[in-house]
């Protein structure tokens, strides 16, 4: 049966407090973070009740965006140039003319205050926004391609992994507009570097990189279930249960059916022009199309789309599958001509 817990807030203490509240009703077999905000408290109560978990210390740079970087660059892996900077001044100073950069706070996901800035004046508004004394992540700015690294490690090993291909939105915020899986990519080596770096333990690993010229480059990894649908993807691409394996791992079990198939699947993000929606059109008739294995819409007449900043903004995911890449084209193509959101500007007669 399940039993959920109430929980004050979205902090680390909050979900310790609750966690502690859990744990008064008996015996834990496994503890699993499925959110960023659950990573840390996730990592320590394992580690005090004895259970297998990726690591507190796994789990602290995961956490954070500078120690990140620091630890790979420690252990040589490849990753962008980068600065911490304590105020603008310190940020431009280092930048010099070497525009674009990212800026970047040191937590946090969803791509929430990650901008890419080409100017002085665009690099000051983005500090300015902030309006904290923490220190902020000034990065160079890759254009590349971009991939995810979806891996299970059981002890230390990497019991599964497979690479996932993104698309992104417009800049300056490209935002994830979809995903395809499996990507054509070997990420072997890099995945095991990031595991031996982070001294990974039991759990699941998201590994952010972008492949151009010189290889792989490391941008940035946690230690939790990936957003995005992801996992659904890939179990509708592998016939992998991820969830499961997490699950199996967390409690200190060998993993089952981890051989993966042989499929592709596109989870596909439906970007319509910001305004009101006025209409919906073709979600019922999509749904039932062979190979979509879900459609989620989260907004209707009347409804509010805003501007692509985050992952927040979106409006709604479909997850298509097929057994060849070419009939995936053929499939998504469908979907993408048959599923329609009407809009209109903001403050406009409907």
């Amino acid at each position: 049966m399940d039993r959920t817990y109430p929980v004050s807030g979205r902090d680390h203490e909050a979900w310790l407090s609750g966690a502690s509240d859990a744990l008064a009703d008996g015996p834990v077999a496994g503890v699993i973070p499925f959110s960023e905000p659950h990573v840390l408290a996730a990592a320590m109560l394992a580690e005090e009740l004895g259970l297998p978990g990726p690591g507190v210390r796994a789990a602290l740079t995961s956490r954070n965006k500078v120690a990140q970087r620091e630890l790979f660059q420690r252990h040589g892996l490849s990753q962008p140039a980068f600065h911490v900077a304590r105020g603008v001044e310190s940020a431009l100073a280092w930048v010099g003319t070497s525009w674009p950069v990212v800026a970047k706070p040191i937590s946090g996901s969803g791509s929430l205050g990650v901008r890419i800035v080409h100017d002085e004046s665009e690099l000051r508004a983005w500090f300015e926004e902030r309006a904290t004394e923490d220190p902020m992540l000034i990065e160079e700015y890759l254009d590349h391609p971009e991939y995810s690294v979806e891996a299970v490690t059981d002890r230390g090993s990497v019991v599964f992994s497979s690479v996932t291909a993104k698309t992104t939105g417009a800049p300056p915020f490209f935002v994830e507009t979809e995903h395809r899986i499996p990507a054509e990519q070997d990420a072997d080596e890099l995945l095991r570097g990031v595991v031996q770096a982070l001294g990974m333990g039991s759990g699941i690993l998201h590994l952010e990189y972008r492949d151009g010229p010189g290889g792989p480059r490391i941008m940035e990894v946690a230690v939790r279930t990936p957003g995005d649908y992801i996992l659904d993807g890939v179990e509708a691409a592998l016939s992998v249960d991820l969830y499961d394996a997490v699950v199996a791992v967390a409690c200190g079990e060998r993993p089952h059916r981890i051989q993966p198939s042989h499929g592709a699947a596109a989870v596909w993000f439906p970007t319509p022009d910001p305004g009101t929606v006025v209409e919906i059109v073709g979600a019922d008739r999509v749904a039932s199309h062979e190979g979509v294995v879900k459609v989620e819409i989260d907004v209707e007449p009347g409804s509010s789309v805003n501007p692509l900043r985050s992952s927040m903004d979106r409006v709604g995911v479909v997850i298509v599958r097929a057994d060849t890449s070419d009939e995936l084209e053929a499939r998504l193509k469908v979907v993408r001509e048959e599923l329609v959101f009407r809009t209109v500007p903001s403050g406009e007669d409907e």
